[in-house]
């Protein structure tokens, strides 16, 4: 089992003498590894997870990783969710989406309630900051749950007061009413609009700052990056592993043993590779039917986040140009096609924040971009030099002091159990071209004896 840090220990022993707890340590400090310790010291084994529908495959590994127990992704149909529900025994992650209830349909929280889990995480727990959404009330009906942990960098993200809805899902019984934590709290001043009188949440009332500070203190740590940086890299790597769809293991099964498959003939052991590789980022760019879990999962991630700046990089222009024609106004590309001027106005264009999410080819943008805005980098593929990728992830690290301190998130997107796993640990051990081509062989036998 991997090792906490020392002031995750030190929080760990303090959250498992509670049920109710918030972990509202900074962006990049290890919260998930603290709440899932935590859960272990508590000795609570059906656990459900709500969070970030772009976040669901890295809690799962997360999970199994660091309570040893199995953990299931809630998703796809209603009847195969509805399944994995009645069989749950231990970890289980949900999207937000999935597990609220709406004006138009039902969510799953009835379902799980039903199910009596120990314990219950609520990931990125600013989202239910107003009362009054659907999202709020679905969580709120989940105060029964003998174990509750919210875990969120920012308890209240534009101020003081939206943090009731958290107090609210933690100690309930304490915070009851909305205004009635306005009124004990903060000032309130009448706002006009529209020929209309808006009840306004003003500043805190004297001494009342300090008081909710104490409080929260009994209950919640607040770890602060610049406090433990000293423990952590300089940037946060994530490995996504998603499961291939039936189409792509069709494909690649084929493509192993018959060296073609629909409207795809090989020639060669680098033309295998390359259509491999093409197939396991979005079978459309070759022309074959299917869905592409690495899209939907960068097109989820971007939902989850608005507003990030982000950097995505493929080898393929085919998958860039479709991200592109999918996100239109918010984004640009640069590849090799683009001139040394519009190179220039679109970096420029970036930085000032004038759009969020840039599309890179590898090859074309390894070098000459300063990029420092963006927080995350997400690797939609893969492949040698592996000097090549790291001088694409240099292009966000911070250049200047106002921004030492943004996140750095590098995402690896890959398919779990296919030669994107292979690659990626050859990478790691900074293998070269030839290493991968001549694994590649071995991995197509095994295939072939497998199929």
């Amino acid at each position: 089992m991997p090792e906490l840090r020392p002031y995750q220990k030190e929080d760990v022993l303090f959250l498992e003498k509670l049920d109710a707890v918030g972990i509202f340590n900074e962006m990049r400090t290890g919260k998930t590894p603290t709440a899932l310790m935590t859960l272990v010291r508590k000795k609570c084994s059906k656990n459900i997870i709500v969070a970030p529908a772009s976040t669901l495959y890295q809690w799962k590994e997360e999970y199994e990783r660091w309570t040893n127990q199995p953990c299931i992704i809630l998703a796809g149909t209603p009847k195969k969710v509805d399944k994995a529900i009645s069989e749950w025994t231990h970890g289980a992650v949900i999207s937000y989406d999935l597990f609220k209830d709406t004006s138009s349909r039902v969510g799953k929280v009835h379902q799980i309630l039903k199910a009596k889990p120990d314990a219950i995480v609520l990931d990125e727990a600013h989202k239910i900051k107003n009362p009054k959404t659907d999202v709020s009330k679905s969580v709120f009906l989940c105060t029964k749950i003998p174990v509750r942990l919210a875990l969120t960098g920012t308890p209240a993200p534009n101020k003081p007061h939206e943090i009731y809805s958290i107090l609210h899902f933690l100690k309930p019984e304490t915070y009851k009413s909305y205004w009635g934590f306005i009124d004990n709290y903060f000032y309130k001043y009448n706002s006009y609009g529209n020929g209309r009188t808006f009840l306004e949440v003003g500043s805190f009332k004297r001494g009342k700052e300090l008081e909710l500070q104490k409080i929260l203190a009994e209950f919640c740590t607040s770890r602060k990056r610049k406090d433990v940086m000293q423990w952590l890299p300089e940037k946060d790597y994530i490995d996504v592993k998603l499961d291939v769809t039936k189409e792509q293991s069709k494909y690649l099964n084929e493509l192993a043993k018959y060296f073609e498959t629909e409207h795809i003939i090989t020639q060669g052991i680098l033309d295998r590779l390359m259509r491999y590789r093409q197939i396991c980022l979005d079978p459309e760019i070759l022309e074959l039917k299917g869905k592409s879990p690495k899209f939907e999962y960068i097109t989820q991630y971007i939902k989850d986040n608005p507003n990030e700046p982000i950097l995505i990089f493929s080898k393929f222009n085919s998958f860039l140009y479709k991200l592109e024609k999918f996100y239109n106004k918010n984004c640009r590309i640069i590849n090799g096609t683009t001139t040394s001027k519009e190179r220039n106005q679109i970096k420029g264009d970036f930085q000032k924040g004038k759009f969020d999410i840039l599309l890179l080819q590898i090859d074309a943008t390894k070098e000459g971009l300063t990029l420092d805005r963006a927080e995350t980098i997400i690797f939609a593929d893969k492949y040698p030099p592996v000097s090549d990728l790291q001088q694409a992830e240099d292009r966000f690290v911070a250049t200047t002091e106002a921004r030492k301190n943004k996140p750095h998130t590098v995402i690896s997107l890959m398919m779990k159990d296919t030669y994107d796993e292979v690659i990626e640990h050859m990478i790691k051990e900074r293998k070269s071209e030839t290493d991968i081509i001549n694994n590649f062989k071995e991995f197509i036998k095994r295939s072939e004896i497998d199929v």
